[in-house]
């Protein structure tokens, strides 16, 4: 080898420390401000919602190099941040299912895709319950579910339709958490042999059309403060991402004050980071992550276009938390790829 070319493999070596140790800085911090505070800047607020495969991208890139240079170190924190980003940001679960459940219970938002999917899904479950979001006039279309699911007492609230074998005792709306004056929230009471249990469906609005137009000239101003971008009837995206804290934290408020023991499933609408995520994981009990296995990714199907069909689902939206007088003992998510959304099934036992 060259004097020159003994030269350029210390800096090349260099370099490559270099970089590998600001992507793996870059991660961290980018992890754990996505984590905790995902709505607090309007960048983060919109990265929660990328698939994570994205933020590995830079470190794809250098492994390949590092190989090449016999740099073993530098691989050894290459996969280290890998890891990092792929069971922990991520949120792999390594929990089994336990076998006592004295509720067992399934959430679907049937809104596009295949509206039997929480059926197909799960097909030898025999639910206490199934809510339904996104059901056009639900409250109109009692005897069409109870027509195809003959075995089931049904109610319709608004879009939110319940299904069960037992007694329905109350089907009313929540009026107090409100968006734009639409509900996001149903109550239901059932009755499972001599304990009246609150079952609270819930769709929180989608971020969909705000997120379809993220790519203009305005919003990458407003992410410095320098303009306003208007977004779903909100002069901003800032208003936005702030009216949505807001509803979450009215929702959990209305939540925390139920005198019943009481379960809430449904399309959330929100990764399980950020500042939204955690005001109802540090009030409520996240099934999946106490009881589920695997990543409990449900959104988005195949149908949504090419994106889903390469990279699989990528975000959890829909979620079971337990409230007081309940545990989770097991959440899974079904394997339809055709819905939009998939179906979750959680199992909760009483807790005295």
């Amino acid at each position: 080898m060259s004097d020159t070319g003994a030269a350029c493999v210390p800096r090349f070596h260099r370099l490559l420390r270099g970089l590998t140790i600001a992507c793996a800085i870059v991660l961290s911090l980018l992890i754990v401000s996505i984590e905790w505070k995902a709505e607090a800047w309007l960048p983060l607020g919109l990265l929660s919602f990328a698939p994570p495969v994205l933020f590995a991208v830079p470190l794809a890139i250098l492994a390949p190099f590092s190989v090449y240079a016999r740099c073993w170190r530098l691989c050894v924190v290459q996969a280290a941040c890998m890891a990092l980003l792929v069971f922990v940001f991520m949120t792999c679960r390594l929990h089994g299912p336990k076998s006592s459940a004295a509720l067992t219970v399934i959430t679907h938002n049937v809104g596009q895709g295949n509206r039997a999917a929480f059926v197909d899904s799960f097909p030898a479950e025999k639910p206490d319950a199934v809510l339904l979001q996104d059901v056009a006039n639900a409250d109109y279309r009692e005897t069409e579910y109870r027509r195809r699911y003959p075995s089931y007492r049904n109610r319709g609230v608004a879009q939110f339709i319940l299904l069960t074998p037992h007694e329905i005792e109350i089907a009313e709306p929540v009026r107090e958490a409100l968006w734009r004056g639409k509900l996001v929230a149903a109550r239901f009471v059932i009755k499972v042999g001599e304990r009246s249990v609150a079952i609270y469906s819930v769709h929180l609005p989608t971020p969909r059309s705000s997120l379809s137009h993220v790519f203009s000239p305005r919003v990458a101003l407003e992410m410095f403060w320098l303009s306003k971008a208007p977004t779903d009837g909100f002069s901003s995206y800032r208003e936005w991402l702030d009216a949505r804290i807001a509803l979450a934290r009215t929702l959990a408020g209305v939540l925390e004050k139920e005198p019943l023991p009481f379960i809430v499933g449904g399309d959330f609408n929100m990764p399980d980071h950020g500042i939204v995520y955690h005001t109802f994981a540090n009030r409520f009990t996240d099934a999946f992550a106490a009881s589920g296995r695997g990543w409990g990714m449900t959104f988005p199907g195949t149908h949504d276009g090419r994106i889903p069909v390469l990279l699989g689902r990528w975000l959890r939206l829909d979620y079971w938390f337990a409230g007081h007088g309940w545990k989770p003992v097991d959440c899974r998510v079904g394997n339809d790829t055709f819905s939009q959304h998939s179906a979750v099934l959680a199992r909760f036992d009483p807790v005295q």
